[in-house]
């Protein structure tokens, strides 16, 4: 019996001894002729880890778009797929052709070849299956180490020590877990949102807060727009179509994360429904049962009764103005080497006294004498002790009169033409350079500019000179300027005096239209929104600006403009038009019209305003551009940038615009016939454009392109040729852009002469092809 069992044990062992002798035999035998097996194994698992990697990739490629940083083992494991299946597998695969021919003149199949073959291909297949395990990532990226966007930079924060005591309470309150909203008070001007700002600065560097978001709120709120401005410091992108209800939801579930945030609501004038807006309210914020979801804000506004009994502050912290010693030397550090006299000394002295410590005033007017002459200083100090100015807005007179007295040393009318322009848009809100452009253009400010190139730059002249005046700020881009609260009321009553009015969000605006319209107005604003009616007629033969914003329930009687054939410059913003006023026929002296975010069905009537010579239908949902506007042969520019609905552009109307030099079309038609003599505009019709130099636009096929169809001498370009280009890739720091959606799309352009030239002047060149973008 024992030894029965030894022998078993013996077999058994001689046995596993033969199967580890024989499988790598039989696996060597099976590479020869099984060698198909093995190749379409291996491209079984790289068709999976391509469907992987594509899982991958869009997270990616979508969390790369919202600013987000990848992690490194994603970033490796998607470099080691490309490796892969550029290196290896494409090797194998390519060589199956070489494996299958025949040896011995036909007789026999290549063995050799097939063993090599078939055995990497089994060693491949291995890799692409362990690449394929590591893939299962559960997040792809992270948010960034916070950092300050570039609105809530600090740039004039000075360290003097009023300055610091308020600081180091804001920061002692930031820390008090007890604390929910904290108010900052002083009067306009004395540096409130400098001082906020730093604060966020400081509570980013020390790692108490993971998020900032800063609005602006103003006089008159704009909800959807403080929603956006919190939403573009979170990385939050809304839908086009999402409502105002549906945003505050979605700001308000952020809020409520485990993250910390810091919410700072500047320039707070009366109450401010917090639910509205997105922002959990402190009976919310009493629920939550750690210390990590917690989410602060900082309210500033020149009323403490407003921050503690309307909006509930649990603390408020007052800033005053510069004390007489700490004046004069920010008035010293402007104006630098001026104070080296003792004359200029004694004249600075009560200079300062009269800024009244406040830092706007004092920066403004040391701005505006720095480099200037002793008899300059002389008389400002004079005007500052003579001046009988009415106080506006609760403001200081003296700061008014100092904000003045820079803007009357400006010296430039256009400078000061441009500063009453700003004075006519929403106080708070960001003003586009474009519009600036457009409606300087159509008053004729802009003297010996007779091309949009030539005003381009005049515009960002008289911009820098503004700003270095500090009576025009940085927008949140380089496409936009801000205009402090304080300045902007002063250049609101400066414009007044000019009859250029802008009319407060009042309640009964038809009465505040009859008395303004009896001033005699050169320029009219209603820039607030919310405005249901207009009067029957205008009546206003001087008038030569109107500025009107609505919210889509703005009626506009047939009549409207009878009276008014002076008129050079017309904005319509967010107004439902079932057709345009008859009476628009008769602004025969019209040169810029803007009928931006408007709903427009037949607006064949401006084909009567000959002298036109900026027309802008950005954004609105206009279906058919009509023959009439090929009539507009004096026309230099031409926006229809995101009509979405644009589908027909009658043939040969783009092409008799002879005179344009700019015409904007992404995101809007991209329907081109190949030829001419279609039912649509084909680009060809561009060739005849000689004078253009700014050309943004959407082809849908690379192969409709004729030869040279743009000219290569184009300033500034934005071209996407492709399908389902999206509204983000627009967005670029460069002034030449193309956007080309799949590789094979290259070697097309190539082959066209005028968009490998425009290739070679690109500089940012995007190829988008695996994505689904």
């Amino acid at each position: 019996m024992a030894a029965e069992v030894g022998l078993a044990a013996f077999s058994s062992i001689v046995s596993e001894g033969a199967n580890s002798l024989l499988k790598p035999i039989i696996r060597k035998i099976s590479y020869v002729f099984k060698y198909q097996s093995y190749i379409d194994g291996l491209k079984d698992q790289v068709k999976r880890l391509e469907h992987k990697r594509e899982r991958v990739e869009i997270p990616v490629h979508q969390a790369t778009q919202q600013g987000d940083e990848i992690y490194k083992d994603v970033a490796d494991w998607l470099n080691s797929v490309k490796e892969f299946t550029q290196g290896a597998a494409k090797s194998i695969t390519d060589d199956e052709d070489r494996a299958k021919k025949f040896c011995f003149k036909g007789l026999c199949p290549n063995l050799i070849s097939r063993y090599k073959l078939s055995r990497q291909a089994a060693k491949a297949a291995e890799a692409a299956a362990s690449l394929v395990g590591k893939g299962n990532f559960s997040n792809v990226s992270h948010r960034p180490t916070p950092k300050l966007v570039e609105h809530m930079q600090v740039k004039d924060f000075e360290a003097f020590d009023s300055r610091m005591k308020v600081f180091q309470d804001v920061m002692e309150a930031l820390r008090d877990d007890k604390l929910n909203i904290i108010g900052v008070y002083g009067m306009g001007g004395v540096g409130k949102t400098t001082l906020v700002k730093q604060v966020a600065k400081q509570m980013m560097e020390d790692k108490l807060f993971d998020k900032v978001a800063m609005a602006e709120v103003t006089e008159n709120p704009d909800h959807q727009k403080i929603q956006d401005e919190l939403a573009s410091d979170l990385g939050i992108k809304f839908e086009l179509n999402e409502s105002i209800f549906d945003r505050a939801n979605r700001l308000c579930g952020v809020f409520k994360n485990e993250e910390r945030h810091l919410i700072i609501l500047d320039n707070i004038w009366r109450e401010l429904e917090f639910d509205k807006v997105g922002i959990p309210s402190r009976d919310v914020e009493k629920e939550r049962m750690d210390d990590q979801r917690r989410c602060t804000i900082i309210l500033t506004s020149r009323r403490q009764d407003l921050l503690r009994n309307v909006m509930n502050s649990q603390k408020e912290i007052q800033i005053d103005a510069l004390s007489k010693e700490e004046a004069l030397q920010l008035f010293k550090k402007i104006v630098g080497d001026s104070m080296k006299t003792f004359a200029f000394q004694s004249i600075a002295d009560e200079i300062v006294e009269r800024c009244g410590g406040l830092p706007v005033a004092l920066i403004t007017l040391a701005k505006a004498l720095k480099n200037e002459r002793l008899d300059t200083w002389k008389d400002v100090s004079n005007q500052l002790r003579s001046s009988n100015a009415k106080e506006i807005d609760g403001m200081e007179i003296n700061v008014y009169i100092s904000i003045k007295l820079s803007y009357d040393l400006l010296g430039s009318k256009e400078a000061k033409s441009l500063f009453l322009l700003c004075g006519l848009f929403s106080e708070g809100h960001a003003i586009p350079v474009s519009s600036l452009l457009r409606y300087g253009m159509g008053m004729g400010y802009f003297k010996n500019v007779y091309t949009l190139e030539e005003a381009r730059s005049r515009v960002h002249t008289l911009i820098g000179k503004l700003k270095s005046s500090c009576l025009l700020l940085d927008g949140d881009t380089e496409a936009k300027v801000k205009m402090h609260d304080v300045i902007h009321a002063v250049a609101v009553s400066i414009a007044e005096e000019e009859l250029m009015f802008n009319i407060p969000n009042v309640a009964d605006l038809e009465k505040k239209m009859e008395e303004t319209v009896q001033e005699g107005p050169v320029a009219i604003s209603l820039p607030y929104g919310g405005i249901q009616v207009l009067p029957e007629r205008l009546q206003c033969s001087c008038l030569e600006l109107l500025h009107t914003e609505g919210d889509g329930s703005m009626q506009v009687s047939d009549h409207f403009f009878k009276g008014t054939e002076g008129l050079k410059v017309l904005n319509f913003t967010r107004i439902h038009f079932s057709s345009l006023p008859s009476s628009l026929g008769c602004l025969i002296n019209l040169q810029t019209l803007c009928l931006d975010y408007c709903r427009l069905k037949d607006i064949a009537i401006v084909g009567q305003l000959k002298k036109l010579e900026i027309l802008s239908l950005a954004d609105s949902d206009i279906k058919q551009l009509p023959l009439e506007i090929g009539q507009l042969t004096r026309l230099q520019l031409l926006d229809l940038s995101n009509c979405w609905s644009l589908e027909l552009i009658p043939p040969n109307v783009i092409s008799k615009l002879s005179r344009l030099e700019e015409l904007f079309m992404h995101n809007s038609f991209s329907q081109w016939d190949k030829a001419e003599g279609g039912s649509n505009a084909s680009l060809v019709e561009l060739k005849g454009l000689s004078m253009l130099t700014t050309l943004e636009i959407d082809v849908s096929d690379s192969e409709i392109l004729p030869q040279d169809f743009v000219s290569v001498e184009l300033e500034r370009y934005k071209i996407f040729i492709g399908q389902t280009l999206v509204r983000r890739l627009a967005k670029s720091k460069t002034s030449t852009l193309m956007v080309l959606k799949g590789p094979e799309k290259v070697s097309l352009l190539l082959g066209n002469d005028g968009t490998k030239m425009l290739l070679k002047r690109t500089e940012d060149l995007r190829i988008y092809s695996l994505l689904k973008i």
